[in-house]
Parts: structure tokens; C-alpha cells; sequence
């Protein structure tokens, strides 16, 4: 392959990489906390149509903001019945997935009605930083993005000082290990717990909209294509650490960039390969890294 070719699928998985970021890391201070959250696939949805709605009077800022916003009234939803309803966090997380990927279809089809030309937007155009731009190869790959792939970095920078140098870090990590033992130390452990699921919710929301209002420039049903379960795969490839989460997310973003464009080349392969691979590859790195990660866990409890 030429590359040409190279640079287009590296530079694509960058940019396919952030929003799968940026919601990896909002679950990963939820599941450092002890919590889950099934809900992602259903934040991240509504969070790209609303995202697009607003953005077509507003502009695209407005739009990745009302992202950030619909993720964080989900995620209110959620922590509210969980806490005060006493509902199982698993099943409630599976049926906020199921209440936004029905609301915002049923949304999107009142504000588009059936027949009509769907609404494009305006997306956040790309940035390339002078200077750093110009390098051979390695300056239109890494320094020729949108804001939103340099903001996601700063944002996946400021998750791992949080985590690991700030109180409310060392709160989250203390939760997570033994929530009893936070309490007995003064941790509001609900607090902790319900303040995580807010970042993660607003997150995932805004990747969402990262999906839309910052790549494609419009909404259709489905778009996040089960993108908030690899977000789930990922968190768990990287031990929901910023940096694991980073990596894996590039992994399957590079996967998908290359199963776009690798077509285009002359490897004679069945199209449904291509569409399969990310996932594939995906599941097989879950499984390796999940058994890693099991007898990590019984060497230190035989040791104990």
C-alpha cells in the first residue's frame, strides 16, 4: 500500500478514536468506582441526535455542548432510580440503552418526517497546528485533526492527574477496592459513586455528538452502531486506566479505519471481512487481556 494510503488510515483512526475516548473514560471513573454503566450505547445516541438538532440553528459548538448535557440528564435519570427506586444498576443501565436508541429515532423521524431530505450540518472543521503540520508523514497524521481529537487528549491527560494525584481520585480508587473501608475513612461513598456516573454519562453523551456533529454532519438511526458496547470492551482491555483506555480505543479505531479503506486497495477479500475485523480482533484482545487479568487477580489471592 502506498503511503498515501498509510496516512489516511492512520491519520482515520485518530479521528475515529475520539469519541470512543472520551466516553472509555467517562467508564472508566464509573467502574473504578465500583459501578457500571450499561447505558453508554443509549447516552451516546441521543447525545448525536441532539447534538445534530441543535447544532443546525446554533452551530456545532452548541451542538457538542447539548451532547455533553443529554449524557448528564441520562445519567441524573439513572443515578435517581438506582438510588431512590433501589433498582438493579445493571437492568436500569440496559434500559436507559433502550430508551435512547427508541427516543431518538422516534425524535429524529418528527423532526425529519419519512420522505423528506435529511438535515447536514456544519462539522467542526480540522485544525492543523503550523509547523507541526508540515512534518513528513508523522504531521498530517497526528497534527492536522480536528480540536476534538487535541481536546480529547487533554481530556484524557486531566483523567489520569485526577485519578491519580488529586483527593477525589484517591476517593474514587478507595471506593472501587472496598467501599466499606472508604466509609469507616469518612468517603461518601454514594456521593463518589453517583459523581462518577455524572462524568461518565456527560462523556458519553458528548461522544455522541463528537460522532455527529464533529465527523459526519448528520443524524441517522442507529449511527453509534453498538459503539457503546465496544466502549464497554475497551474500558475493560485497558483495566479502566486513561492510558489502557487510549490504546485499546486506537486499536479499534485503526481496525475501522482500515476496514474502510483497505478496500480500495488490491487485496481481493470479501467486503463482510473488512466490516468484521474491528470486532473481531476486538473480542480476541478482550478475551487474552480478561484471561490475563483473572489469573492476576488468583496469584494474589493465593498469595494472600
Amino acid at each position: 500500500m502506498s503511503p498515501e494510503l498509510w496516512i489516511s488510515i492512520l491519520a482515520g483512526a485518530i479521528a475515529l478514536s475520539a469519541p470512543l475516548v472520551l466516553a472509555g473514560v467517562g467508564e472508566g471513573f464509573v467502574e473504578r468506582a465500583g459501578r457500571i454503566n450499561l447505558g453508554i450505547e443509549g447516552m451516546m445516541i441521543l447525545g448525536a441526535f441532539m447534538g445534530v438538532y441543535v447544532a443546525s440553528s446554533a452551530g456545532p459548538m452548541a451542538g457538542l455542548l447539548a451532547g455533553a448535557v443529554t449524557g448528564l440528564v441520562l445519567a441524573i435519570l439513572m443515578n435517581t432510580v438506582v438510588h431512590r427506586l433501589h433498582a438493579n444498576e445493571i437492568v436500569v443501565g440496559l434500559a436507559i440503552t433502550m430508551l435512547g436508541l427508541g427516543l431518538s429515532t422516534y425524535l429524529f423521524q418528527l423532526w425529519i418526517p419519512s420522505g423528506e431530505t435529511n438535515i447536514s450540518v456544519e462539522t467542526v472543521p480540522r485544525w492543523p497546528i503550523p509547523l507541526l503540520a508540515d512534518i513528513p508523514f508523522v504531521g498530517r497524521i497526528l497534527f492536522a485533526q480536528s480540536p476534538i481529537v487535541y481536546a480529547t487528549v487533554l481530556v484524557a491527560v486531566a483523567a489520569w492527574a485526577v485519578m491519580r494525584f488529586t483527593r477525589f481520585g484517591l476517593q474514587i480508587r478507595a471506593v472501587g477496592a472496598d467501599p466499606v473501608a472508604a466509609t469507616l475513612r469518612g468517603v461518601r461513598t454514594r456521593t463518589v459513586g453517583s459523581s462518577s456516573l455524572l462524568i461518565g454519562g456527560s462523556l458519553a453523551g458528548l461522544a455522541g455528538a463528537v460522532i455527529t456533529v464533529g465527523t459526519i454532519g448528520s443524524f441517522t438511526p442507529g449511527i453509534t452502531a453498538g459503539r457503546g458496547y465496544i466502549v464497554l470492551a475497551i474500558v475493560i482491555m485497558g483495566r479502566s486506566t486513561p492510558v489502557g483506555i487510549a490504546l485499546g480505543a486506537l486499536l479499534f479505531a485503526f481496525l475501522q479505519s482500515f476496514s474502510l479503506l483497505a478496500q480500495s486497495t488490491g487485496l481481493q477479500l470479501p467486503s463482510e471481512i473488512y466490516q468484521t475485523l474491528p470486532y473481531v480482533v476486538t473480542l480476541i484482545v478482550l478475551v487474552i487481556s480478561s484471561r490475563s487479568r483473572l489469573r492476576s487477580v488468583l496469584k494474589k489471592a493465593r498469595l494472600a
